[in-house]
């Protein structure tokens, strides 16, 4: 069966994304009968389209070379044509799925443009796999009841912790059960950077300035220190696995700019290293979240997670702790879950899961 892919932005993730179906093409036509054809392409400031699917050749190698969209041969500006008809085309028969895959940055405060792009997806008919989390956290409710109107999926791994799989635990391996606590270690640039003031003992500046030296650490790396990119994913995943729905603006947030190699020493005299975590808990009949830097014993296996890692740890009813580690992350990582995510969107409309 043919699957249309209209992919939302063309950096890092996205392109890397392109690498991926291509390299993995026949094996999921293979292996899930699935043939994938991008209808579009996307960029901020145009797209690619072709209702019949784009040479994925090409776009492969566009993005092989890291070259920008507007460097295609049939890029189209926006204004030139009506921007959702051109990013969201109408792809031809009726035997086929259509996924949105949401790759670009958005507002952190609107979700916008992607929150705008996706909502009109859902409305003509598209599938969504996001691995940009603003739209979700801005409009999580309004699209999560777009996508039951309309009859399409909402998919987010990527949006929570890129490769580590934490929505397809709780919705998938979970399932009957009830999810009593979450607790994860999901930002890359706080893990790498506390690693590095536990390990060698230097001071928090130093710490950000060799995580930005090795790519682990954004120019701006605000939204990761202050703790609000472990706060949306936390968010996110709560909102999933216990069935609440909760805003940002419940989340108790602290950062670990204030830590110093001070702090540090201490709690490992007692045996415990610092990480920033994300948790939410049963209280009462409420849902609490909250991140900050927290003091994990030694034997705890979220003391081990260290450098880029991430690892949730989700406390249930029926089955106890059950507790998921990843090394890999990144552009890869991310694109390798919004994949696994248009995989999964066919298989449930295949009736396979």
């Amino acid at each position: 069966m043919k699957l249309y892919i209209s992919l939302l932005g063309f950096g890092k993730v996205g392109r890397q994304f392109v690498k991926l179906v291509r390299a993995k093409e026949q094996d999921i036509l293979n292996w899930h009968g699935i043939e994938p054809k991008f209808a579009s392409v996307s960029s901020s400031r145009g797209y690619v389209a072709n209702p019949d699917g784009l040479d994925i050749d090409v776009l492969a190698g566009m993005a092989i070379r890291e070259q920008n969209l507007a460097e295609h041969p049939d890029f189209v500006p926006y204004g030139a044509k009506d921007k959702m008809d051109g990013i969201l085309p109408e792809v031809a028969g009726k035997d086929c799925i259509k996924v949105l895959v949401a790759a670009a940055s958005s507002d952190f405060e609107t979700g916008e443009p992607t929150l705008s792009i996706m909502k009109s997806a859902i409305s003509r008919g598209w599938n969504i796999a996001s691995m940009e989390k603003s739209p979700l956290v801005v409009a999580f409710d309004e699209l999560t009841e777009m996508a039951r109107k309309f009859g399409v999926e909402l998919r987010y791994s990527g949006a929570t912790a890129a490769g580590l799989p934490t929505i397809d635990i709780a919705k998938i391996s979970l399932a009957g059960s009830k999810v009593m606590a979450i607790e994860g270690i999901l930002n890359a640039t706080t893990n790498y950077v506390l690693t590095l003031m536990s390990e060698d003992g230097i001071s928090y500046e130093e710490a950000l300035s060799m995580a930005r030296a090795h790519g682990y650490a954004e120019p701006d790396p605000t939204r990761d220190v202050m703790g609000i990119d472990t706060a949306c994913k936390i968010l996110l995943i709560a909102n999933a696995a216990m069935g609440c729905r909760k805003k940002l603006s419940d989340v108790k947030i602290t950062g670990i700019t204030h830590i110093t190699p001070r702090d540090v020493a201490s709690w490992a005299i007692e045996q415990r290293t610092l990480k920033m975590i994300g948790r939410a808990w049963r209280e009462d009949d409420d849902v609490k979240i909250e991140v900050s830097p927290m003091a994990v014993p030694y034997y705890d296996m979220f003391a081990k997670v260290n450098g880029s890692g991430k690892a949730v740890r989700f406390v249930t009813d029926l089955f106890g702790e059950l507790v998921v580690t990843v090394q890999e992350g990144g552009p890869v990582a991310a694109a390798g879950s919004g994949f696994k995510d248009v995989i999964n969107i066919f298989r449930s409309f295949q009736g396979r899961i």
